[in-house]
């Protein structure tokens, strides 16, 4: 990798997909960029992760026009995001290197943050052709696999590092690094929370039942 390879343009696509579903029905828009070099999901979940991060922050309902917001918000930063309208079915497109899905619908109850299920595609045309799909659901499965595909693109460019020094992977590497630091603090920010509502649960079950013990009683 070189520092020219930043701004390598690909035939190959990354489409990121957006539903979501509330009261009225179901709200669906696709963005696409190249593949190449940061259409990928290492590159790509820190952004959908810092979606949902400031959806809980802000305790706002997910929205298409939220997300669609939050990636124009992005454009300019040193990690392109996929800005283009994307109109087709990633599933009949042989240009379609790797597609991210996102299904989101507001909380429930007493939850704080969105509902969530992410389908990640990759996939490689030709006589040996391949794809893999991995799926997750819950924001805070989606944040922690971000922080999984972060680390081990950073441990890929380090590597690289090791066996081909160049200024170009150096400075991506610094950027892998800094997205990895992120989605650590996400990650452990979210599984924090995640004990503490789950310890929550047994008591709350708890007083529940007291509660019912004592109308019986009346």
């Amino acid at each position: 990798m070189t520092a020219g390879s930043l701004t390598l343009r690909s035939p190959r696509l990354f489409v990121l997909r957006m539903s979501v579903t509330d009261g009225s029905g179901t709200v669906r828009r696709s963005w696409s960029m190249p593949a190449a070099p940061f259409g990928a999901p290492a590159w790509q979940l820190p952004m959908v992760a810092a979606h949902l991060v400031a959806l809980n922050r802000t305790q706002s309902a997910p929205t298409v026009e939220r997300f669609g917001a939050h990636l124009s918000a992005r454009s300019g930063g040193a990690v392109p995001v996929p800005l283009d309208a994307y109109p087709y079915d990633p599933l009949h497109d042989a240009r379609v290197a790797c597609w991210i899905d996102v299904h989101a619908e507001p909380a429930q109850g007493n939850e704080r943050w969105p509902r969530v299920a992410l389908s990640v595609l990759e996939q490689e045309a030709g006589r040996c052709g391949w794809s893999r799909i991995t799926r997750h659901r819950g924001a805070y499965a989606v944040i922690a696999h971000a922080y999984q595909e972060m680390t081990a693109e950073s441990e890929l460019l380090a590597g690289r590092m090791r066996t081909r020094p160049d200024q170009g992977t150096a400075e991506v590497h610094g950027l892998a690094e800094e997205m990895r630091a992120w989605c650590w603090r996400a990650h452990r920010q979210a599984r924090a929370e995640q004990l503490l509502t789950g310890a929550g649960k047994p008591r709350e079950k708890k007083q529940e039942k007291r509660r019912s013990i004592a109308l019986a009683l009346h």
